[in-house]
């Protein structure tokens, strides 16, 4: 059985170590020798414990998870850049398919190089701090930001009714009766506005039952936000079960806070309940093309800690990338920026990102993960906000002060 080292072309290939300086490489090239496994050996099984990964540097091996999981991965791919199911203990079983070239690296080696160099994500531009090391091993994450820095990350493109509306809207002379004969174009959209101008947002003396007067009581730029919001639901689309779930999860969430920032704007000074839905609709937008890499590469999505982890780390990042795209404007892009920034300081006024703030955290109050988040009135956004109340003897607390309208929100979306 033949061995050798590990070549510097590999060491730069594979992942985290290709982030160590070259000092601590040449240290591992040094010591770390290649082994040539058998075909039909079992690697390891499905929950055996050890304290090496396994890189795999040329031929096939098989990993099954169970009956109706199971992939191929093979040396030189992008998979074989990381360790070969890196958890503990194992959830796969390895079996080579042929013969193999691998080398064992002990955890303990790796975790002192990346605390003693502080490695991080160069190829990306994205520092990786000192609490998220797993972030190193995370192989979604990577993906990701490689294509961030190389400008192929696939974004999502804003519906086609939305951006007609949008740049129609743009024209001084646009009249009701043609934006009107745009989103008729979607009967399911026409419902929807006709359902808004009818509802207590807007609700005027008489009951709307035709589009062109349903756009002269919104007023046609509530209507860009409207359509726009109601046709987002397009985006959040994906294939694989693990995928649909995760963003199912996703539109609720946008969806809930959607309509407790439309139901909070109502009641304060200088802020448009079309444009707060809109702001609670996008705050995320970032998740999505993280998922859809995904969903196309399904190896990435069974470990759910790091697609969690990847979505915590880069949705704020993506987010401002796609509104950027879309063309919007500044605040929103904040928003995507800074809505998950709870203790969020500033010496202004109370604006869109603190209404996504604190929507985010009242939507979190009545479920299991509420422990997880501060208390809404706690944090500096929900002290804002309450000062621009047009009741100061109102609560911007609206799960409590208005949980019917709170209701007929989600319903517009239904």
């Amino acid at each position: 059985m033949s061995t050798r080292n590990l070549s510097t072309e590999e060491l730069n290939t594979l992942f985290p170590i290709r982030n160590f300086p070259d000092n601590s490489k040449l240290h591992l090239q040094n010591i770390v020798i290649t082994e040539q496994i058998a075909a039909n050996t079992v690697l390891f099984s499905a929950g055996s414990t050890d304290d090496r990964q396994v890189y795999l540097l040329e031929g096939k091996l098989r990993l099954t998870l169970d009956r109706n999981n199971e992939r191929i991965v093979e040396g030189g791919q992008m998979e074989a850049r990381f360790p070969i199911d890196n958890n503990t203990p194992r959830k796969a079983t390895a079996v080579a398919l042929s013969q193999l070239t691998i080398c064992y690296i002990d955890n303990s080696m790796l975790s002192s190089f990346n605390k003693e160099y502080g490695a991080n994500s160069q190829d990306s531009g994205l520092d990786v701090n000192d609490d998220d090391e797993s972030l190193l091993y995370n192989q979604l994450y990577f993906e990701v930001t490689q294509e961030m820095q190389a400008g192929k990350l696939k974004l999502p493109s804003i519906p086609e009714t939305a951006i007609k509306v949008r740049t129609a809207i743009t024209d001084v002379n646009i009249s009701s009766d043609k934006i009107a004969k745009i989103a008729q174009q979607d009967p399911a959209i026409t419902a929807q506005l006709i359902k808004v101008a009818n509802s207590p947002l807007f609700r005027g003396r008489e009951k709307i039952e035709a589009l062109p007067p349903a756009i002269t009581r919104l007023g046609l730029k509530a209507i860009s936000n409207l359509i726009t919001s109601f046709t987002l639901r397009m985006v959040f689309t994906a294939k694989t079960k693990e995928i649909k779930d995760f963003i199912s999860k996703l539109w609720l969430h946008s969806r809930d806070v959607a309509g407790i920032c439309a139901v909070m704007a109502k009641k304060l000074k200088g802020f448009d309940t079309d444009k707060a839905m809109l702001a609670g609709l996008v705050h995320d937008i970032g998740a999505i093309p993280v998922l859809t890499h995904a969903d196309k590469h399904p190896n990435l999505i069974n470990n759910v800690k790091e697609v969690l982890q990847t979505l915590d780390s880069l949705t704020p990042i993506i987010g401002k990338m796609v509104l950027e795209k879309w063309n919007f404007t500044e605040d929103f892009v904040e928003i995507a920026v800074n809505a998950e920034n709870w203790e969020r300081q500033t010496d202004q006024p109370a604006n869109y990102t603190d209404l996504v703030i604190v929507a985010q955290l009242l939507s979190y109050r009545n479920t299991p993960d509420r422990d997880k988040y501060p208390e809404a009135s706690s944090v500096p956004s929900y002290a804002r906000l309450s000062k621009l109340l047009k009741d100061p003897s109102d609560s911007i607390d609206v799960l409590v002060s208005a949980p019917e309208e709170l209701t007929n929100i989600k319903q517009l979306f239904n």
